[in-house]
């Protein structure tokens, strides 16, 4: 399900919204694909309080028309209050996409390129994994028990400190280099599940400035 739009208020406010999802087609599938919608896929994330049914076909045309009235407005008080703004060009891109994950589930991808109109991109990932059956997203505490916060922190903080060459469980070392800074490491929800790994995902400004992938062994 495919959705681009370019809506304008004048040659110097300006969005365009881009969505490409990837969907479950047959209709079986139904209750798959309205949970797709609801675990923050879309950002921003519209969808994951709704009471209603999602369908793709509904749900991504309201996705795009709700970010562009809410730029809109946005864009208008910030003219209002910085006249010498020449331009408020926005973009947003969405790409999704469905892999194969360990055992019998499936990982969504979504790709995301957000300008907010200071000329500025950023770009990030966000990874669910979920049960094709009925689309129940699976979370870290299902796949390794109710320890898996201490056990996962402690693997993530061994294979940073290994690629950073410094000592095993060396903290203070890993933010001395620009991570953790301020905050205790903890394993991200943002996570891929393969057959013999898990790839921890960090996105651009949560533990670091950049994206950090972490892998650490099942």
């Amino acid at each position: 399900m495919s959705a681009d739009t370019l809506a304008r208020l004048s040659d110097a406010i300006q969005c365009h919204v881009h969505v490409a999802f990837t969907c479950l087609k047959d209709k079986k599938y139904a209750v798959v694909n309205d949970s797709l919608l609801r675990m923050g896929l879309l950002q921003p994330d519209y969808f994951s309080i709704s009471y209603d049914r999602l369908s793709p076909q509904t749900a991504i045309p309201a996705f795009v028309r709700q970010y562009v009235k809410e730029y809109m407005e946005v864009a208008r008080l910030i003219r209002q209050k910085e006249k010498e703004r020449s331009q408020l060009i926005g973009e947003l891109s969405i790409k999704t996409e469905l892999r194969a994950a360990s055992g019998d589930y499936v990982t969504a991808l979504s790709h995301i390129a957000i300008n907010n109109g200071n000329g500025q991109s950023t770009k990030y990932t966000i990874a669910r994994n979920f049960s094709l059956k009925d689309g129940h997203l699976i979370s870290l505490q299902e796949q390794f028990g109710k320890d898996y916060k201490e056990k996962l922190t402690k693997e993530i903080i061994g294979r940073m400190a290994e690629r950073e060459d410094l000592d095993n469980g060396d903290v203070a070392g890993l933010q001395s280099k620009g991570y953790f800074v301020g905050i205790s490491p903890y394993p991200a929800d943002n996570f891929i599940l393969t057959d013999d790994s898990t790839v921890f995902i960090y996105t651009p400004g949560e533990i670091s400035r950049q994206e950090v992938r972490v892998a650490v062994d099942n």
